[in-house]
C-alpha cells in the first residue's frame, strides 16, 4: 500500500532566470490549449491520438519548448478532456501550473536545490524546506508541477511524495456520526460540537448579504476575500477534528456513506443552506489520509436507519428519535440521538469489517 502526500516549496531564482521560467510556463499552456482544442473538436481524450495529431505541429510552432514538456502538455489536455467527459472545452490560463517530469526537473531535497528545463536552457533554483516537511525527505518524488502566483510574483514547486504505508492491524472500531449541530459524534462518547462554526458561518453570511446588496466593484473584491477566509476556517476545523479522531486508540473508523444525503426529503431553505455549506466530504477525506499514514483503516457503512435503530436492542422505529433525544420504545434506552447513531455505525462497521479481506487496501486521493 502506497501513501502519497503533496508538499509545496517556494522557489528562489535569480532575476535573469525568472523570465525564462515564466515564458516557459506560458508556452507550455499554449501547447495544452492546442492539444485540448484538437481533442475537443475530434471528440477524443486519447493521449495517443492527440499525440500523433498535435506533437509535430506544436514542436514546429514552439521549437524552444522541450519535447518532454510538449508531451506533458498533451497528457494534461487529455486528462482535462476526460475529466469533463468531452462536454466542454477545457482552457488553460496563460500562467496555469505546468507539469514537469524527471527529465525536465531534477530535485535534490537534502541539498535544497532543483534544476529545470526552460525555453532558454537549464536553470537552477533553491528553496527552504520547513521543519514540518522534514519527514518527507526520504520519500520518493512521483510527480511535480511549478505554479506561478502572479499577484506575489512567486514560483512554487509542488511535489507529490510517496512511501509505503504502515501495515494495518487490529479490529477495534470507532463509529463516527457527522451532522450540522454536532460536526462529529464518536461512539466512545466524544462530541465535536459546531457552536463556534455556526457563529462564524452566520457572521460571514451576514457580511455576504450586505456586500451582495451593494454590488460595487470593491464589494465584489471583498466578497472574494471573505470567501477565502471562510474556506480556510472550515478547512482548519476539519483538520483539527480529524487529527484528534485519528489519534484515538482505534484501528478502524466507520463512517456513514453520505452520497445520498443531498437527495433526502426537503426540510426547508434554511436547512438546505446549512447542509450544503458544511463540508462532510472534506472531513471524511482528512480522516482517511491521516488514518492511512499511521496504518489505520476507514470504512463506510449503509446509513439507513442509523438514527432510528436502537443501539442496545436493535429495535427500529421512527418515533424513537425526537430531535436530539433518543428513547427506545422497546427497551427504554435513553441517550443523545447522535451518540446512538454513532454506536449503530460502529456496530455496522464491525459487521462490515468481518466481511473484508485481510489485505483490504485503504484507498484515498488527496
Amino acid at each position: 500500500m502506497k501513501v502519497d502526500r503533496t508538499i509545496k516549496l517556494r522557489l528562489r531564482l535569480n532575476e535573469i532566470d525568472e523570465p525564462k521560467l515564466k515564458e516557459t510556463i506560458m508556452m507550455y499552456n499554449k501547447a495544452v490549449n492546442i492539444a485540448a482544442n484538437y481533442g475537443f473538436e475530434h471528440h477524443t481524450s486519447s493521449k495517443i491520438i492527440i499525440h500523433h495529431a498535435t506533437y509535430y505541429s506544436i514542436r514546429e510552432q514552439f521549437p524552444e519548448l522541450n519535447s518532454s514538456l510538449v508531451q506533458a502538455a498533451r497528457d494534461v489536455a487529455a486528462e482535462a478532456l476526460k475529466g469533463v467527459k468531452l462536454k466542454i472545452l477545457p482552457v488553460a490560463k496563460p500562467l496555469a501550473a505546468a507539469r514537469f517530469n524527471q527529465r525536465t526537473l531534477r530535485v535534490v531535497l537534502k541539498h535544497m536545490f532543483a534544476t529545470m528545463s526552460t525555453i532558454a536552457g537549464r536553470i537552477e533554483a533553491t528553496y527552504t524546506i520547513p521543519e514540518y516537511y522534514s519527514k518527507y525527505l526520504n520519500w520518493s518524488v512521483q510527480s511535480s508541477t511549478i505554479k506561478y502566483i502572479q499577484q506575489k510574483n512567486e514560483f512554487w514547486l509542488h511535489l507529490v511524495m510517496r512511501t509505503e504505508s504502515p501495515k494495518q492491524s487490529g479490529n477495534k472500531v470507532l463509529g463516527i456520526d457527522r451532522g450540522i449541530v454536532n460536526v462529529a459524534v464518536c461512539s466512545n462518547n466524544k462530541f465535536f460540537n459546531g457552536f463556534q462554526i455556526k457563529a462564524v458561518r452566520a457572521k460571514y453570511a451576514y457580511i455576504r448579504q450586505k456586500l451582495q446588496s451593494k454590488g460595487t466593484k470593491s464589494a465584489k473584491q471583498l466578497l472574494k476575500k471573505i470567501s477565502g477566509k471562510e474556506r480556510r476556517f472550515v478547512k482548519d476545523v476539519n483538520h483539527c477534528i480529524s487529527k484528534e479522531i485519528v489519534a484515538m486508540p482505534y484501528n478502524v473508523f466507520a463512517l456513514e456513506d453520505l452520497t445520498s444525503i443531498r437527495v433526502q426529503t426537503r426540510r426547508g431553505k434554511n436547512f438546505t443552506r446549512k447542509l450544503n455549506n458544511w463540508s462532510f466530504y472534506q472531513l471524511e477525506q482528512f480522516i482517511r489520509y491521516k488514518a492511512e499514514a499511521v496504518g489505520k483503516l476507514v470504512i463506510t457503512v449503509d446509513p439507513r436507519f442509523s438514527s432510528q435503530k436502537c443501539s442496545r436492542c436493535g429495535n427500529i422505529l421512527k418515533e424513537n428519535r425526537n430531535g436530539n433525544a433518543y428513547r427506545c420504545h422497546n427497551c427504554g434506552l435513553q441517550l443523545h440521538a447522535d451518540l446512538n447513531a454513532a454506536r449503530n455505525i460502529a456496530q455496522s462497521g464491525t459487521s462490515c469489517l468481518s466481511r473484508l479481506p485481510v489485505n483490504q487496501p485503504n484507498v484515498v486521493s488527496i
